[in-house]
């Protein structure tokens, strides 16, 4: 049979676009399945390609989660004739349509033979093969159908853990060797790392979360281990998928004794800088024509234009620590900070993420005050709670909290001791009123704890100490103090100093983090962005954020002028010149120039 001409491919390519969309919002919650788009699946199978050594006598191809054929199909596509009509395609998926779907698409192919299987592929590995360690996963008697992969190419279904299930999550912990939160793709990953021959290639395509998350360190830990890592894209907000996903991809060739650092590390986001000129920026059809034009810089393209960053994988001394892209210029920039860094914000303070109720419509409310009087809690257990909303600079402009959350602890107590009911007679009331919902948490009982105690405390007597309070997710620094006793909800982080540090430096700190250069510092190091430029500020990040000397002249004033922003004696018609200066001091303070993206 004649392989399909362009006009063949074209077509179906039309077709799977216009399906794309709905398949993809039907399945992705239930089974994580999001799938890939045409051009993206070329873009990925020709880098698979690129290293893939095509002079063996035969090629097999798999993809453990095939879904209609579409990886598969744009793998095909992309080899030269020759080399397609010795490669053998196989497929495995749990859904009876889209093995169905798979086989009319991949039917007419010209190749060396095509098995679709309707399978479980954890499930066959498992049953089938003796795990014998993280790196030696096969016991003496295999299948040769499940190893000696010359390349496989994936979008793994990623679910996590809550979607999972906790005896899902356990189980494929223990056949999989993984630690830690889990997800799903990362099963396949350590599956389809078994079934590569030593020399394969890798071609992963997952969320992005994983380069950078501490819920990734131990695919990254793998990825690291196992492979010879060719090239890395992290194609962050390009919105490639019509789902909310972050895609990244991953090439490797299969090989543990060549833990080598990525050939390529290229990140690509929205450029969202508010200095865009007029000037000529290189044009292209997409993102992807970009990448594979080796481009760099702001392109334009007919979604707009896009930063593209390239480098190469930082090498650390722990391997499962967050990727990094390092060029040469941020290796100097880099280089000049740890020679003028003091410290981190954990040398000094603790980071923390607020509390957890797991039943906020029963401890948080505004309208405490409408309550019937019987059951409206007793007013010294009602505390005010900043949450993501209240986030602002520097210091809280309306000086009242309106949301207030019922916390059954003692006040002023080093441990949280919850409180008596029997001394608390309304709101004891309140909380049986609501005893159904809240004692169906069985996992804060089975803890040792009070049915009506919240998930994620804290020690009371920390909410009165001096804190600064930012929220997990803004498009920039939003860091502010509080001084007023509130306490932090859990979608903001808060900071108080470690014992016998000086005062001062909650106003350095406050300084640095409200700083264009701590944006600089987190997309250099961190680069955990979410879509329209939102950035996750979280403790694994926040704890790594940089401190000057607070002995010298710069830091000095830097203190005064943060001590002048958050007091109530400067006008606000003042504050940004003040501010402006300020942000000058921070980069001066860690030897660098000030610099924009």
């Amino acid at each position: 049979m004649n392989p399909p001409t362009s006009t063949v491919w074209a077509k179906v390519n039309q077709s799977r676009e216009k399906e794309f969309a709905l398949k993809s919002a039907v399945q992705i919650k239930s089974h994580g399945v999001h799938y890939t788009p045409p051009e993206l699946s070329a873009f990925l199978a020709r880098a698979i390609i690129a290293h893939l050594d095509t002079s063996t006598e035969t090629i097999r191809v798999l993809d453990p989660a095939c879904g209609d054929g579409g990886l598969l199909l744009a793998f095909a596509e992309s080899l030269p004739e020759q080399i397609r009509k010795k490669t053998t395609l196989v497929g495995y998926d749990r859904d009876t349509n889209a093995i169905d779907e798979a086989k009319e698409l991949l039917g007419h192919l010209d190749v060396r033979a095509i098995d679709l299987r309707e399978a479980d592929f954890l499930e066959d590995i498992c049953k089938e093969q003796t795990y014998l360690s993280q790196r030696t996963l096969f016991g003496s008697q295999t299948l040769p159908s499940l190893t000696n992969f010359d390349a496989v190419i994936s979008n793994p279904p990623y679910v996590r853990t809550q979607v999972l299930g906790a005896e899902r999550a356990q189980e494929l912990a223990v056949n999989f060797g993984l630690t830690g939160r889990v997800d799903l793709y990362q099963a396949f990953t350590i599956g389809m790392t078994s079934v590569l021959k030593h020399g394969g290639i890798l071609g992963l395509l997952t969320s992005n979360r994983f380069l950078f998350t501490q819920s990734g360190a131990e695919l990254r830990r793998h990825l690291r281990t196992e492979y010879e890592l060719k090239a890395i894209y992290d194609l962050g907000d390009t919105k490639l998928f019509s789902a909310a996903v972050l895609p990244a991809i991953v090439v490797g060739k299969k090989d543990h004794t060549k833990q080598q650092l990525a050939s390529v590390f290229d990140r690509v986001y929205e450029y969202r800088s508010k200095n865009i000129t007029e000037k000529s920026h290189l044009k292209f059809l997409s993102v992807l024509e970009a990448l594979q034009n080796d481009a760099q810089g702001v392109v334009q393209t007919p979604k707009g234009l896009f930063s593209i960053e390239r480098g190469n994988l930082a090498p650390g001394n722990d391997i499962a620590e967050p990727w990094t892209l390092v060029s040469g210029e941020s290796k100097k920039w880099l280089q000049c900070l740890n020679s003028n860094q003091e410290c981190t914000f954990d040398d000094v303070a603790k980071i923390r993420v607020g509390i957890k109720t797991t039943a906020d419509k029963v401890f948080i409310r505004s309208d405490w005050g409408e309550l019937p009087s019987d059951i409206s809690p007793e007013f010294e257990l009602l505390n005010p709670l900043i949450r993501h909303t209240d986030a602002t600079r520097w210091k809280m402009t309306s000086g009242e909290y309106k949301t207030k959350v019922l916390y059954p602890y003692k006040s002023g107590n080093d441990k949280r001791i919850p409180v008596d009911l029997e001394k608390f007679p309304r709101c004891k009331n309140y909380l049986e009123s609501h005893a159904e919902q809240l004692k169906c948490r069985k996992y804060v009982i089975e803890s040792g704890r009070e049915w009506y105690e919240i998930w994620v405390p804290h020690s009371p007597k920390d909410w009165m100490k001096p804190k600064v309070v930012f929220p997990d997710i803004s498009e920039g620094p939003k860091f502010f103090l509080d001084t007023s006793g509130a306490i932090v909800n859990g979608d903001c982080y808060w900071i108080t100093l470690r014992e016998n540090k000086n005062q001062d430096w909650l106003y350095l700190l406050l300084a640095v983090a409200n700083s264009s250069f701590i944006i600089f510092f987190y997309d250099t190091v961190f680069h955990n962005k979410l879509y329209a430029g939102r950035r996750r500020f979280m403790t694994q990040y926040v704890k790594k954020f940089p401190l000057p000397n607070i002995n010298s002249a710069i830091s000095k004033e830097i203190i005064d002028l943060v001590k002048q922003l958050v007091s109530n004696e400067v006008f606000e018609q003042e504050t940004a010149s003040i501010e402006e200066k300020l942000d000058n001091l921070v980069w001066q303070s860690f030897g660098l120039e000030k610099t924009t993206r």
